[in-house]
């Protein structure tokens, strides 16, 4: 009898956390969608068929509520014919994606353009720094043109003081843990993810089916 009773206890908690990672990716997804939504912070089509990847994060800064410093994200890999793979998990922290003063939350998208950007998926962690450039993103409002010489085109919005800075020495590392747990693998990473050994979960396919509408245009950035 306790021996069942722990068993659907730690099913329950698995359950818990499986669910906790599945509102990470709709928080995503919704705060993509909030940039759609308005013709002023809409992500041109452009920029997404010209990514070679996307990783889409919320940061807290300085909240006592919070207790310091940190966040969540996900990121997903396009494959050869274009499409976005299902989402891996990854954690911040470090230093500021944006500089920030004061309690804030930050919300950003940045699209991955340069194979030297892709890496980053991939590796357990890594700071974007001097040798990633990144650059505020076009809106569809105005000047669509996709530059071709940045590694990350990025969009962000803050509930804070923004002062500045697009990219500071911000850690990103993979969640291994969380991974794990989603998808129900004991060994699984980034890699197997992105190359289609996991089905897509259904919290993640409205913004998968935008981003690949989006990509359907062909491409303008070279490879890099």
């Amino acid at each position: 009898m306790l021996l069942l009773l722990a068993t659907s206890a730690s099913r329950a908690g698995d359950e818990d956390v499986r669910q906790a990672l599945s509102d990470k990716i709709t928080t995503a997804a919704d705060f993509y969608f909030g940039l759609q939504a308005k013709p002023e912070t809409a992500v041109p089509d452009s920029v997404v068929a010209a990514a070679k990847g996307v990783i889409i994060l919320t940061r807290w800064s300085g909240s006592l509520a919070v207790g310091g410093t940190g966040g969540s994200g996900i990121g997903l890999k396009k494959d050869a014919s274009g499409r976005f793979s299902a989402p891996a998990f990854y954690t911040l922290g470090g230093a500021s994606l944006g500089l920030q003063v004061g309690g804030s939350k930050t919300q950003s998208v940045a699209f991955l353009m340069s194979d030297k950007a892709l890496q980053t998926l991939t590796d357990n962690k890594f700071v974007w720094s001097g040798n990633v450039r990144a650059v505020a993103g076009p809106h569809s409002t105005g000047d669509s043109t996709v530059d071709n010489t940045a590694d990350v085109i990025l969009y962000q919005q803050s509930s804070g003081l923004d002062v500045g800075a697009m990219v500071a020495a911000t850690e990103i590392s993979v969640d291994n843990d969380g991974n794990r747990a989603f998808y129900g693998s004991p060994m699984i990473t980034p890699s197997e993810i992105f190359t289609g050994s996991v089905s897509i979960p259904d919290s993640a396919k409205p913004l998968i089916t935008s981003l690949n509408s989006q990509s359907s245009v062909i491409p303008t950035a070279k490879g890099k």
